[in-house]
């Protein structure tokens, strides 16, 4: 059957919403009072949305209405729909409004305490944004986090996943170092001396750095004991103040620790180096320089941190010009 002009002429978007209305209430007068319209307006786009799809949605012999195999189908896919667009528009208002009303912020855990102050004051006074909402976690939970939409901003370190659709700002690039205990009093200038006093405790292969540790070692010919692995840095330093162990830690890893007074010995490693990088990454073209101010103040903040706490690994650390 052939489709007039009017019926044709279809606001995709509107009709989906009226279809929603419809499928949730079940009946086009209520559907009509919660949209604001006429049982008449409401009748007009389903009929219109049905000619558009060429497919009966509601069963109008039922009372209250039912749904059709197709609308069922459709009623599903109508959900995502409006909720991403429904995202589109959020994203949209915040870059026409003088002030976005929330920043979410995903924060790698190592450094979290660290940062989390100034950028409160940051946000909050330098960029007029009323609410920052912080997380921490893995590298890994980042990435999760911006594919969901949870987060505006992760500030992260070595990306491992396709950043085609992503702005990525730039914060630090720290060096790895030997992590002792303070009393260990052994050579420091030979690794394998070293591993026969005390055994390594590393990352979990599951946590990036510690695929990148074992990358390295791997890379060196390097294959050390070991006696105990974990997902956080507090728990590989915890390990080191046995006296038992030592671990190989950037200062970032490490900041945690030195602020809460732990006795620990940082060393250069006795063998080739090898470095990590922090930075910011948000999508693509959505938040204008605000993930570019976050990174320069994140790495403002490490700077004056690491010059603080950890004079001696300090000088090792580059940051962006």
């Amino acid at each position: 059957m052939k489709k007039t002009q009017a019926e044709s002429d279809v606001n995709l978007l509107r009709a989906l919403e009226v279809f929603m209305a419809v499928a949730d209430s079940r009946h086009v007068t209520a559907a009509a009072a919660t949209l604001g319209m006429t049982q008449s307006a409401v009748s007009q786009q389903l009929k219109k949305l049905e000619w558009a799809l060429d497919a009966p949605l509601f069963n109008r012999s039922r009372r209250p209405l039912e749904l059709t195999h197709a609308g069922e189908i459709l009623r599903r896919r109508t959900f995502r729909i409006l909720s991403e667009v429904e995202d589109l528009r959020s994203e949209l208002r915040y870059l026409h409004s003088s002030s976005m009303p929330i920043l979410r912020v995903a924060l790698l855990a190592s450094i979290a305490t660290t940062l989390t102050p100034g950028l409160l004051d940051m946000v909050r006074g330098g960029l007029g944004i009323p609410e920052l909402s912080l997380s921490a976690g893995l590298a890994t939970d980042h990435q999760a986090a911006l594919n969901a939409r949870s987060i505006d901003i992760a500030i992260t370190s070595d990306p491992q996943f396709d950043l085609t659709d992503y702005d990525c700002a730039p914060i630090l690039e720290e060096p790895f170092f030997l992590v002792l205990p303070m009393d260990y009093d052994g050579p420091t200038n030979d690794i394998h001396e070293i591993s026969e006093r005390l055994s390594m405790v590393r990352f979990s292969a599951d946590a990036p750095v510690g695929r990148r540790t074992d990358q390295h070692l791997q890379r060196c010919r390097l294959d050390l004991p070991r006696s105990m692995e974990a997902d956080r840095a507090s728990m590989v330093v915890a390990g080191v103040i046995t006296g038992k162990c030592f671990a190989i830690l950037t200062p970032s890893l490490l900041i945690d620790a030195i602020a809460e007074g732990m006795a620990l010995r940082i060393e250069p490693l006795p063998f080739a180096g090898f470095k990590r990088s922090i930075v910011a990454i948000s999508r693509a073209g959505q938040l204008g320089d605000i993930p570019a101010k976050v990174a320069q103040e994140s790495g403002r903040i490490m700077r004056q941190s690491f010059e603080r706490l950890m004079p001696q690994a300090a000088g090792s650390v580059i940051y962006p010009s």
